[in-house]
């Protein structure tokens, strides 16, 4: 009977260890549960792209350039080869085109104003054509140096290239610095030699009652600037009491 008693004792011994030892290994072999990853935000939608400017067709250069060499050592790269320049347009002086200068030189009428001095001699001097008054007298001349203004015309009869018969007229007027008013109208004919030198003689008259005609010798030469003509002449009113006049004249004629 205690062996009977003994012997269950050690098979529920044994199996109670058992039971435990099944119980423990699954506990140890098993693994933790695997997280799961939050649920990740969706990317947002692209935003739509804003219309293309226009955009306006520029030329481009490309440099060509040589991809670096190392067979000396050391690497090297080659200079960017020259651009060439595009070709300007060339400039043409209009002063110095020919038919600029055809076209001036064949015009017949031309005009333009005239600035010049006058110096009249023995403006005291009493003469009888004046009824014994002077020039000075007659005219209140404070002195005998004088400002000129006015305008000329003249007319080319062409010719050849080297020679016109020119008609020229010209209204002018001084004493202005001296407060006065002294007018005088010319009428000339005479030659143009080569388009630039002018010679004539004339009349020369003035509301001067007994000095209303005199003769005018004139001169001068004529330069051109681009389109127009800068003249200086120099002008010569004899008197046959002595009282002559002489000047010099420059302006711009076109």
């Amino acid at each position: 009977m205690r062996a009977r008693l003994t012997t269950a004792v050690l098979l529920f011994t044994s199996s109670f260890a058992a039971a435990a030892h099944a119980e423990v290994l699954p506990a140890a072999d098993a693994q933790p549960p695997h997280a799961e990853a939050p649920p990740t935000a969706s990317p947002p939608p692209p935003s739509p792209l804003p219309p293309a400017a226009p955009t306006t067709a520029k030329a481009t250069i490309t440099v060509e350039t040589a991809a670096p060499s190392f067979s000396s050592g050391a690497p090297s790269v080659a200079a960017p080869s020259p651009v060439a320049p595009s070709p300007s347009a060339p400039i043409v002086d209009r002063a110095t085109s020919p038919s600029s200068s055809e076209s001036l030189a064949e015009q017949r009428l031309l005009t333009g104003f005239r600035l010049g001095y006058l110096y009249v001699f023995e403006h005291q001097k009493k003469i009888e054509a004046l009824g014994g008054d002077s020039l000075a007298d007659r005219t209140a001349m404070r002195s005998p140096h004088q400002f000129l203004i006015g305008y000329e015309a003249f007319y080319r009869m062409l010719g050849n290239s080297n020679m016109n018969v020119l008609l020229v007229s010209n209204v002018m007027v001084s004493g202005l610095e001296q407060s006065r008013f002294y007018p005088s109208a010319n009428g000339l004919i005479g030659f143009e030699f080569r388009n630039s030198f002018q010679v004539g003689v004339g009349v020369n008259l003035a509301p001067l009652k007994g000095s209303q005609a005199h003769t005018i010798i004139a001169a001068g030469w004529t330069p051109r600037s681009g389109n127009f003509y800068v003249p200086l002449h120099a002008f010569f009113v004899p008197d046959v009491d002595g009282v002559h006049r002489a000047g010099v004249t420059t302006g711009v004629t076109f």
